[in-house]
């Protein structure tokens, strides 16, 4: 983040915060704090840094850089994320959309699914740090799937028979059929009344 994205960023702060914000910095060098918060903001995206700055609107202190961290992308806090990724996995598994605060979260969750749906954050916490690590680490994430994509593909597939399927509901029908007027189709009884037809215009008895 330029380092004049994070004067503005902290003009904000000071008309939220007052003179909270210019006391956690009191005694250090303002270039250095500046530059620390560059540093640390680079890849988080406006949205979460608004994300940030509406936390710090219900704030009674000014927050740290560590603590603004956190506002922006609540999902820095593992056991946050774990709760998240529970229930996105079952949002996905209902096929219906979830509003996941970072793509990081989804792309860890998803590799991590099994353990997330039986097992318990206590026992997985090492395990998910790491993954959560690994995916905040890539620096560029693919968007999450559309979950209702996949239960609509689902539904359609559902409505359509399998071959195997449909013919063996077509064996029955022609036997039902046969069992009640003698012949195994409409087209076999059809074909049988024109030849019964033809054969008594052809009578001379008739």
């Amino acid at each position: 983040m330029p380092v004049r994205w994070v004067e503005d960023l902290f003009a904000r702060l000071s008309a939220i915060l007052g003179g909270a914000m210019s006391n956690v910095y009191a005694s250090a060098d303002p270039e250095l704090v500046k530059a620390e918060w560059a540093e640390a903001l680079a890849g988080f995206s406006a949205e979460e840094v608004k994300r940030g700055l509406a936390g710090c609107r219900t704030r009674k202190f000014a927050p740290n850089l560590g603590e603004f961290l956190h506002l922006c992308r609540p999902a820095l806090d593992p056991e946050f994320a774990w709760i998240e990724a529970e229930k996105g996995l079952r949002s996905f598994t209902d096929g219906t959309p979830f509003d996941w605060s970072h793509p990081a979260v989804y792309w860890a969750a998803r590799g991590m699914a099994y353990d997330i749906r039986t097992g318990s954050f206590e026992r997985m916490r090492k395990r998910w740090e790491a993954a959560l690590r690994e995916q905040f680490g890539a620096g560029y994430w693919a968007s999450p799937p559309d979950p209702s994509a996949k239960r609509l593909a689902q539904q359609a597939q559902g409505n359509e028979l399998a071959p195997s399927r449909r013919e063996h509901v077509a064996d029955q029908l022609r036997s039902l059929r046969e069992r009640m007027t003698g012949y195994p189709s409409k087209a076999d009884e059809e074909a049988a009344l024109r030849s019964a037809e033809e054969a008594a215009l052809q009578d001379p008895r008739t």
